[in-house]
């Protein structure tokens, strides 16, 4: 079902303006597409799907940032633990032979990697 108070993109990539989402019919939700500068009127089923653009919902984005320590196991594998929200903290909590500390900083996109 789509929702007017989330955001939206074809599958394409193309920005979409959610004007209504009950206007009854096959395709009650209405709105627009914007391409070559112009907005364009279109109407979509209310899953979102119609035959040229479905809609795409844009998942908030956020930043990761954390320190995470690096141990090696006694096979050699690499593995890690929790990540912190400081080196301070990360140097805090280690436990065994660290291998290596690490601070990672990245945009993820909610839901990734599920």
């Amino acid at each position: 079902m789509i929702d007017k108070s989330k955001t939206y993109t074809t599958r394409e990539g193309l920005p979409v303006r959610i004007y209504c989402t009950d206007a009854g019919g096959s395709h009650p939700v209405h709105g627009a597409i914007e391409a070559h500068g112009l907005w364009l009127p279109f109407l979509w089923r209310e899953d979102g799907d119609n035959c040229e653009h479905a809609l795409i919902e844009v998942k908030p984005k956020r930043t990761l940032d954390v320190t995470v320590n690096v141990y090696q196991s006694i096979d050699d594998t690499l593995y890690s633990g929790t990540g912190h929200p400081s080196r301070k903290d990360a140097d805090l909590s280690q436990s065994g032979k660290r291998f290596a500390c690490i601070h990672i900083v990245r945009e993820i996109t909610e839901g990734e990697g599920l």
